[in-house]
């Protein structure tokens, strides 16, 4: 079977997928990109925004079609994507009420992959809270040692001074 990849990308930057997913056909790997599409556009199972977030659906031989997560997804598709006279696929929009393939589970990988990127990005979002918080106890000890520096310079100061009167 072949081996599909869901490519997660937003504007330039581009979340890849390495290990892929063995799917029968092209047919088959597209409608589980929308499957996908439709699991994280699902306000009960995500509250996220993906405004311009794409799925990028490639298999080994490279790229072969794109489908917006979040709406409005305004971006210009790079000329090396596909020339403009190429053959675009038909795709058919998937109906309310239907029944989703076996290989296009609710649990898709790319909503894991997506799943733990989201959490990923908590984690980073509370390390840095706490880097400015270390940063900022940091700089207060910082300043506590230099008054403490210049009292004990002084102090210093003024015993050789007092020593030396007598």
């Amino acid at each position: 079977m072949p081996r599909y990849f869901f490519h997660l990308r937003f504007g330039q930057r581009v979340v890849p997928d390495e290990e892929g997913e063995e799917l029968p056909n092209q047919t088959a790997a597209r409608d589980e990109a929308l499957a996908a599409v439709r699991e994280l556009t699902n306000p009960k199972v995500s509250q996220r925004r993906w405004a311009s977030w794409f799925i990028d659906l490639a298999d080994e031989s490279g790229g072969f079609f794109r489908t917006p997560i979040g709406h409005p997804a305004l971006e210009v598709v790079a000329s090396d994507r596909q020339a403009p006279d190429a053959e675009k696929p038909k795709l058919r929009p998937a109906q309310p009420g239907t029944a989703l393939p076996e290989y296009a589970a609710p649990n898709t990988r790319t909503a894991e992959i997506v799943r733990q990127m989201s959490e990923r990005r908590d984690q980073m979002a509370q390390l840095l809270k706490k880097n400015y918080q270390l940063r900022q106890d940091l700089s207060s000890l910082r300043l506590a040692t230099e008054e403490l520096r210049d009292r004990t310079n002084r102090l210093v100061l003024l015993a050789r001074a007092g020593g030396a009167r007598y």
